[in-house]
């Protein structure tokens, strides 16, 4: 025999009402929610926008880099990435009045910490790239902080350019930091009293 229907209505356990949906909730969740999923695709396409790339790669990356841009995320992906320049860097000798000389290279592989390093590094980078009118300020500047530093009274500087191995090279041996991947070029001999 079937049992009879009960209509008392099920208790309801004691608790805190939920609180009421404010106005507004969901759009602004939606727009946060395709704002992550546009910055998150623009750091992905930056570095797949690397040649060589698809045009559909090249499409996103015409709209995502302003955004990039404006937030300074568009880092160097072509400096490493497929093939990297040969990199530049520079000698000094500094000579002291007493006759010493300082001898250096910037960037100085010993320097720590290591974004110190990647600073000065990118210092020289700029200095090769920098435009026929400013190089020689450029080479101005670097020998005056050089002076200063070493409390010298000349500085020559060289221009170095390390070039990179072929896969040949690396193949037979050749070491990354090999005497013969370097070119110099000398830049002049600049005097620290009239700088």
């Amino acid at each position: 025999m079937d049992s009879p229907p009960n209509d008392d209505p099920v208790p309801k356990a004691p608790g805190p009402d939920p609180a009421p949906r404010r106005p507004g909730a969901r759009p602004l969740r939606w727009a946060v929610s395709l704002w992550l999923a546009f910055h998150v695709s623009a750091i992905l396409i930056a570095p797949a926008s690397v040649a060589p790339a698809s045009d559909l790669v090249r499409s996103a990356w015409a709209v995502c880099r302003p955004y990039l841009q404006v937030l300074y995320l568009n880092h160097g992906y072509h400096f490493f990435a497929p093939e990297p320049d040969p990199s530049t860097l520079l000698a000094f000798a500094a000579e002291r009045d007493d006759g010493t000389v300082v001898r250096g290279r910037i960037p100085d592989r010993a320097i720590q910490p290591r974004l110190l390093y990647h600073r000065h590094f990118m210092l020289t980078e700029h200095m090769a790239l920098a435009p026929p009118g400013l190089q020689e300020k450029w080479y101005g500047s670097y020998a005056a902080h050089l002076g200063h530093k070493y409390g010298a009274t000349r500085v020559s500087l060289t221009r170095q350019t390390h070039l990179l191995p072929t896969m040949e090279m690396v193949r037979q041996g050749v070491r990354l930091d090999d005497p013969a991947s370097y070119t110099e070029q000398p830049l002049g001999v600049y005097r620290c009293d009239a700088l």
